[in-house]
């Protein structure tokens, strides 16, 4: 019979455990332990000290501490922290026995107390642990860091080996973060962080094409499951370093290289070379296909950075605060992004930006994503002075080097100079202000910036990269299709730089390949949408009259507005309206499905985006201009509005008193267009203000302050032209706002849907005429000219039979080029003017009949006449006329239509003084035409008539009609004889100083005290505010009548005419 063994004490039993957990031992003698380290200092100590020589509780401290002295450390070859790890996986093996099946058969205190012991042993091998990674200086320098270690098992695989450091991983890190809880936890943890960023930038880890970076977003979420960690992690010194700014927030920050992972070939150069190195040559369907693999990266990439800055953020209000401070710094100091000439080595690239502007808008998606919008009130506009301006001392948000407020001080407002701003950022520091609207303002105005500077700045880019690519692509066509141009030379090296010049381009299009992924991303660009339609119902509230809307219909503001609570209107960033206007343009162009896409729709009726945000959008600030003082936005909104309504100009059949004409219906255009022109219809607003406000921005476009903006306007008018022409086609009610428009200022009545003021409307009615009769001289005359220099090099241009001459080839193709490119523009320009002048004309005649634009207009139309119908017309025709959409015989004929509606009657019902005013209206015009002695001839009318009629341009009715007015001409050329004796005998105080004209209505200039006729000088006026003798300011309203002078000059011209009739 065997002796039972005699049961261990507890003191015995630590003396096992933790021994073997440690790996050493205070007994030499004793057999078992002989391969563990003795620590003989410690063992003699406590015989020194009366105390069992055992490892309990009581010295375990002691025997670590001894155990991590240098010698030690060296004489194992693993690193403290190595050793540490293994210790505390070595208790964590006997805790889980004790607490599993082999621990069952003790008694429950025992085995409490066991585990008790174990549990007071684990904290202190974390706390050496932590001290380890907080102050590695402190212990010996030996093998594989404390960093390096948690980071591997962060990135190993957890189930591949039992009991591995990668499976116990989380529940050291919750030893960890529970133990420093509240004893720097940041410093323990930053190492790590800063160990898995530099791992990030490893080829291997940061492309999206290879799967280490799923590692390393699997390891950054481990650690932020844990609350205490992720509350840790804003509060590391790492976390936002002062010293960095710019570029380096890419690399310089804790979270930035995380963020710095990018399907944006830019960040990765394999996706162009490697993933879509063959993807010009591919399919559409084999793109897409390109796509939607890289997309599906890109969405968990996105969705991985969200839930870790998500986890951030919700971990206490001061973590809150500290993440929107970096990420606001993040932008402030990377504000160069949005700039024309991008230096990328100073800022954050295309991946970094688009990132934090997912993060931010998925962190929106609470408030933005309500189909009423019921949060929209929360958005306080005066966000930049409570928030931004201020310390977080004072309840704001600014940094320590003041890059926040800075940045957000400089920015552009919507309606304010920098004088203004100044003065009202002042005062409103000056109050005491606070914000009550939570995280929810906060969110939007830092969702807004991060998208500024992100998504919106790429797809300036994107677009320009497209343009540059269409520029290369035609330059080499021409130089393929036209190697006569070149001189022996050039064409000896033609293969070898046209070999050069494919390979350049297949580099651009493998790099618009990878952008194409992302940039047209339906995913992304509906998220955006989604955000955008919270900004657009924010501005509008800002502007509407009652200041409730969404809650409540939107109504329409006062043309001046009240200007007090428009200050806050006022003084929002510019960005804010204008990056709303780009993206929808840019949706607009080029993803035109996620227009009508019913999660980008989300709201309920009236408050979905694209069928009624979008439309009241446009109208809003159309309508009410002052609104916004930049031109170039309210261009946008035009921009959008053409392709929204676009009409095929190759399918136009409406040309007016015209004969023949495309036949619509073969262009298919996308089903957005047909979706939004019938949304317009059903917009109150829309019906009411949009064609009086197009017809206003015609006039306002003259003056937008860019060097460039003779040029902008033609095709800012244009876009006018082809929308008003679309809406007059689509729908009677819209000619008839135009007509309504045109007549209520000479009815003295003006409604709310225009300026409010008869004088404005007059105002602007005479404005557009003018502007309408300038353009249309220039742009004939320009295309015209263009099309002559066209023809001149298509005679002499050189053949393989003839080749060019050295040194005129080069010229003779420039000259080409350029005719070419603005022939294109400025024909297109002139076709849509002369259309909407003979639409109008027939419409409204009366304004163009005014006696202050009458004699210019006839004059105008009189030369373009010349240009078509004369002896020169024969030089217009060019080879490829379709190329530059060149039809003189639709552009004659409507011209010669003009001629028509202004110079007879129009033979409807009308009061007797409307007759007698339609009347002295016709006579008017046909006498300015007749008196044109530059351009008029009966000669010219014979030859447009026979062109018309041999061409079959225009009915029988209509060509009566034609001959009519030019014999009215003829006569009323007798009748201009009869002026030039009044002028020949006039006193020169009759005569108006700049015409050298007999004077019927003179009026005063206080301005320089001399006398015009008032027609002469409103004319002048129209063009130019301004005295024509001493260029002071002047308007109509300061002139001055002059009755007795105008009696005077009555009288005189009665007896004159009766001397000569008599004669």
């Amino acid at each position: 019979m065997t002796t039972p063994k005699p049961e261990k004490s507890f003191a015995q039993w630590q003396d096992d455990a933790l021994s073997n957990i440690l790996s050493v031992t205070l007994d030499n003698t004793n057999p078992k332990r002989g391969t563990r380290c003795y620590l003989k200092s410690v063992a003699d100590e406590l015989r020194s000290e009366g105390l069992a020589v055992l490892i309990t509780t009581q010295v375990f401290e002691r025997v670590l501490v001894a155990r991590l002295d240098e010698d030690m450390v060296v004489a194992s070859g693993i690193s403290v922290f190595e050793y540490l790890v293994g210790s505390w996986q070595m208790s964590q093996t006997v805790v889980s026995n004790l607490c599993g099946a082999k621990g069952k058969a003790l008694d429950l205190a025992v085995r409490e107390a066991r585990v008790q012991a174990l549990r007071e042993a684990q904290l202190l091998l974390v706390s050496y642990m932590g001290l380890s990674l907080q102050i590695p200086d402190m212990f010996p320098q030996q093998g594989r860091s404390g960093r390096a270690i948690i980071v591997d098992a962060l990135l190993a695989d957890p189930n591949a080996n039992a009991n591995s450091l990668a499976e116990q991983l989380p529940e050291l890190l919750s030893q960890l973060a529970a133990r420093f809880a509240n004893d720097g936890l940041p410093e323990v943890i930053a190492p790590v962080i800063s160990e898995l960023g530099l791992r990030t930038l490893q080829r291997a880890n940061r492309s999206l094409l290879q799967p280490g970076f799923r590692s390393i977003l699997a390891a950054l979420d481990t650690l932020t499951t844990n609350r205490q960690i992720a509350a840790a992690i804003p509060h590391m010194p790492t976390f936002d370093p002062e010293e960095c700014n710019g570029r380096r927030m890419q690399t310089g920050t804790a979270l930035g290289p995380f963020m710095a992972l990018s399907g944006f070939p830019a960040g990765d150069e394999s996706i162009t070379k490697v993933y879509y190195s063959d993807a010009p040559q591919r399919s559409h369907q084999d793109r897409e296909s390109l796509h939607t693999s890289l997309r599906t990266t890109v969405q968990f990439l996105h969705s991985a950075l969200f839930e870790i800055v998500n986890r951030l953020i919700r971990s206490g209000a001061d973590e809150r605060t500290l993440v929107l401070q970096l990420s606001l710094r993040t932008l402030a100091t990377n504000a160069l992004r949005s700039g024309m000439q991008v230096d990328f080595t100073k800022v954050v690239d295309d991946g970094f930006a688009d990132n934090l502007a997912f993060v931010w808008m998925r962190l929106s998606e609470p408030f933005t994503n309500d189909a009423r919008l019921t949060r929209l009130a929360r958005v306080d506009p005066d966000w930049v002075t409570m928030r931004a301006l201020r310390s977080v001392a004072d309840g704001g948000l600014n940094d320590d080097q003041s890059h926040i407020s800075t940045y957000w001080r400089e920015l552009t407002r919507i309606d304010a100079d920098k004088e203004q701003i100044d003065a009202y950022l002042e005062q409103r520091l000056r109050d005491q202000m606070s914000s009550d609207g939570g995280f929810i303002p906060d969110c939007f105005f830092t969702t807004a910036v991060a998208l500024h500077l992100g998504l919106v700045s790429t797809i300036a880019r994107y677009i320009d990269m497209m343009k540059q690519i269409g520029r290369f692509k035609n330059e080499i066509e021409r130089v393929r299709n036209s190697p006569g141009t070149l001189t022996p030379a050039q064409r000896a090296n033609l293969p070898l730089v046209m070999q050069r010049w494919e390979s350049q381009l297949q580099d651009m299009k493998r790099e618009k390949c990878a952008m194409d992924a992302q940039m047209l991303d339906p995913r992304r660009l509906i998220c955006a949408m989604v955000f955008y339609r919270f900004v657009i119902c924010f501005l509008l509230r800002q502007v509407d009259a009652q200041g409730v809307f969404p809650q409540q219909a939107f109504t329409m503001p006062a043309e001046n507005g009240d200007v007090n609570a428009a200050e806050k209107w006022r003084m929002l960033p510019e960005f804010l309206i204008e990056d709303a206007i780009e993206f929808v343009v840019f949706v607009t162009t080029y993803a035109p499905d996620v227009l009508t896409d019913s999660t980008a729709q989300v709201g309920d009726d009236g408050l979905r985006m694209f069928d009624d945000i979008l439309p009241l959008f446009i109208v809003t600030f159309l309508a009410r201009p002052k609104l916004i003082r930049n031109p170039y936005l309210k261009a946008k909104l035009v921009d959008i509005l053409h392709y929204l309504t676009y009409r095929d100009p190759r399918e136009d059949d409406d040309y007016v008193d015209t004969l023949g004409g495309n036949i619509p219906g073969n262009i298919r255009l996308h089903p957005s267009i047909q979706q939004f022109q019938a949304n317009l219809d059903n917009n109150t607003l829309a019906r009411a203000y949009l064609v009086p406000a197009l017809v206003r921005f015609y006039v306002d476009i003259e003056q937008t302050g860019s060097s460039s903006q003779f040029y902008e306007k033609f095709q800012t008018r244009y876009y006018i032209a082809r929308t008003l022409r679309a809406l007059w086609a689509r729908a009677p009610r819209y000619v008839e706002v135009t007509r309504r428009f045109f007549m209520q200022s000479g009815l003295g009545t003006s409604e709310a849907t225009t300026t409010g003021s008869t004088r404005r409307d007059q105002r602007v009615i005479e404005e557009f005429v003018t502007r309408l009769m300038t353009d249309t001289t220039y742009l004939l005359d320009e295309s015209l000219s263009k099309l002559a220099v066209i023809r001149d090099i298509e005679k002499r241009q050189p053949t393989a039979e003839a080749p060019a001459a050295e040194g005129n080839d080069s010229d003779d193709a420039s000259r080409l080029d350029d005719a070419e490119s603005r022939a294109r523009s400025l024909v297109s320009l002139a076709n849509e003017t002369v259309h909407m002048l003979a639409f109008l004309s027939r419409l409204v005649p009366r304004p163009f009949q005014a006696s202050e634009v009458v004699s210019r207009l006839a004059a105008m139309l009189n030369y373009n006449l010349q240009q078509l119908a004369g002896p020169k017309c024969s030089s217009l025709k060019v080879q490829d006329m379709q190329k530059y959409s060149f039809n003189p015989r639709v552009l004659l004929s409507e011209l010669t239509s003009v001629y028509v509606h202004l110079g007879l009657p129009t033979g409807k019902q009308q009061p007797a003084a409307a007759l007698i005013e339609e009347t002295e209206a016709i006579d008017r015009f046909v006498m300015a035409v007749a008196e044109d002695d530059r351009s008029y001839s009966q000669a010219l009318f014979d030859k447009a008539l026979y062109i018309l009629e041999q061409r079959s341009l225009k009915n029988a009715q209509s060509l009566t009609r034609l001959r009519e007015f030019a014999l009215k001409c003829q006569g009323a050329k007798v009748d201009s004889r009869a002026m030039l004796f009044l002028e020949n005998e006039a006193p020169d105080h009759y005569l108006d100083p700049l015409l050298a004209s007999l004077m019927t209505n003179p009026v005063r200039l206080p301005t320089s005290d001399n006398v015009m006729e008032l027609s002469a000088i409103k004319g002048q006026l129209l063009s130019d505010p301004r005295d024509p003798f001493n260029r002071a300011p002047l308007s109509v309203d300061m002139l001055e009548p002059l009755p007795e002078l105008k009696r005077e000059i009555a009288e005189w011209r009665e007896r004159k005419l009766a001397e000569y009739q008599a004669q």
